[in-house]
């Protein structure tokens, strides 16, 4: 995945916040906007971050996202790869700061303050995310990206204020009637991850090679295969020679069905590899089905 890791900026080296730059930043449209159009409310050179953070072409949202965190760059490999996705925005503001205040106070805990003011925090959601639900209805959902040993490894004081945050942006969505999860990254499978890595190389190709002759082709070929008894090196080679396609073409084709799901395989049994067989069988549902039945589920 191409990104721009960036070293986070010393908090001695920053200037204080006033509530006038925040309006600013509302006024311009930051954390507006829809797809490629979204603004987010944080650019990665604007805030220090505990771990390396990424500026990224998005695959399925064709803008830069930025990501503060290796696991938020994981965590939009698995968003981007499911098909009830339709929008990705990071950043995303709780807005108003008086809502969030308000929200604290009911909940007996001390609103975040920008250091050295009294300004109360823009708090952010990590992805707030559109999706399609079972019926083909548009739902938002809004996900926290954390890493476990953020929690294990902090004192109880720095534990308890996690949580106070946590709870202040879970009633923000609740109020909202919108799912809010907690995702920690060492939940998600670094198999699949890994296998996600590699096709997502191949989300876009070139036109010339998904057309739906070609597609249809090796997806036939593929439904009449041994994929489980095959090396996928030496089932590409044959594929390449029976459709009349130069290899290289069929191996960016067969990742990119893989990719957006006209393909299937079990993503988390083991990294893919062109020297060992690959169990893959064709999605039987059309692209658009598949897009109305899958229902996000990422926690």
């Amino acid at each position: 995945m191409a990104s721009m890791p960036l070293a986070p900026v010393k908090a001695a080296h920053r200037k204080l916040m006033t509530q006038a730059k925040i309006d600013k930043k509302i006024q311009s449209g930051r954390g507006c906007g829809v797809r490629d159009s979204y603004k987010p409310w944080i650019k990665v050179w604007e805030i220090k971050s505990k771990g390396i953070s990424h500026m990224i072409a998005g695959v399925k949202i064709h803008r830069t996202h930025h990501l503060l965190s290796n696991a938020e760059r994981d965590y939009l490999t698995v968003l981007e790869h499911d098909a009830s996705i339709i929008d990705i925005r990071e950043q995303y503001p709780l807005l108003t700061q008086a809502e969030t205040q308000a929200i604290a106070s009911s909940i007996n805990c001390r609103h975040p303050i920008y250091p050295g003011t009294q300004i109360p925090v823009v708090m952010t959601t990590d992805f707030l995310v559109t999706f399609l639900d079972s019926s083909g209805e548009t739902r938002l959902a809004a996900r926290s990206v954390k890493y476990r040993k953020e929690f294990e490894q902090a004192d109880l004081h720095t534990r308890n204020r996690m949580a106070e945050k946590l709870a202040i942006e879970e009633k923000y969505w609740a109020m909202r009637g919108v799912d809010w999860k907690l995702v920690l990254h060492e939940n998600l499978s670094n198999i699949k991850l890994a296998n996600l890595k590699i096709l997502r190389t191949y989300a876009i190709i070139h036109p010339s090679l998904p057309t739906e002759k070609n597609i249809g082709n090796l997806l036939g070929y593929i439904e009449e295969a041994k994929t489980d008894q095959i090396p996928l090196k030496i089932l590409l080679d044959k594929a390449s020679r029976d459709l009349y396609i130069e290899y290289m073409g069929v191996k960016r084709l067969f990742h990119h069905l893989l990719w957006n799901g006209r393909l299937e395989s079990d993503l988390t049994s083991k990294v893919i590899s062109l020297s060992q067989p690959l169990h893959v069988w064709p999605n039987q549902r059309s692209a658009a089905l598949s897009l109305s039945k899958e229902v996000f589920h990422h926690a």
